[in-house]
């Protein structure tokens, strides 16, 4: 092991033709913190290495800063859960927004929400999993006491589809909570590896969005 004594390197480092300083990084204060910033780690902390590794000092060691410093904004581990799950909501409905707003007709508005949703779900896996996952659910009911307005986006179209009479059939609510099922049930195949080509994963998707809307229209 190469070892430093005195400020200055062992033989073995200093045979090295350029050695660059070990330059220490000042420890941040409380006060340089802001919300985003510690959020943006913790979304970082999720994404590469799953709920389990998100701690307080898991995200002051992202961060550079005193364990002490992320509770100047944020009560506990808990508290910045439920803001990823209010951040991931608020993505996800305005992806699905944008996939609505592709079209005025209903399937191509229907096949547009499927893929967009499956899109984020396959890039924010973790976000995913705290968002909707059994586990952590009474959480994101605290989030949410109401129906996720991801959800709503889903329920709106039908709606619409129905009212133009496009879609056959009157259970709106129905028809959302059975497609949007569907979704997630697929959703939890892949992440269970239960689909593991991605080709497969895809046409999977496809073949789901055609089925129906050929029930939908009959």
């Amino acid at each position: 092991m190469t070892t430093y004594r005195s400020g200055r390197m062992s033989a073995k480092r200093s045979q090295l033709k350029k050695s660059k300083p070990v330059t220490i990084q000042p420890r941040r204060g409380r006060n340089s913190l802001s919300r985003g910033e510690i959020l943006d780690a913790s979304f970082f902390i999720l994404k590469s290495e799953g709920l389990d590794a998100l701690s307080m000092r898991r995200i002051a060691v992202q961060l550079g800063c005193s364990v002490a410093s992320p509770y100047a904004h944020f009560q506990n581990r808990e508290e910045i859960i439920r803001e990823l799950i209010a951040l991931g909501e608020r993505q996800l409905t305005a992806d699905l927004k944008g996939a609505q707003a592709t079209s005025t007709d209903v399937f191509v508005q229907l096949h547009n929400i499927a893929r967009t949703y499956w899109q984020f779900a396959t890039e924010n896996r973790e976000l995913h999993k705290i968002m909707f996952n059994m586990d952590i659910g009474k959480m994101y009911r605290k989030v949410f006491p109401h129906l996720p307005t991801s959800y709503r986006v889903f329920l709106e179209t039908i709606r619409g589809g129905i009212r133009s009479g496009a879609i056959r059939g009157k259970n709106r609510r129905g028809l959302a909570r059975t497609m949007w099922a569907w979704m997630y049930g697929l959703i939890v195949l892949d992440m269970g590896s239960m689909v593991s080509d991605r080709g497969a994963q895809a046409a999977a998707v496809e073949e789901g969005i055609e089925i129906f809307k050929h029930a939908l229209k009959n």
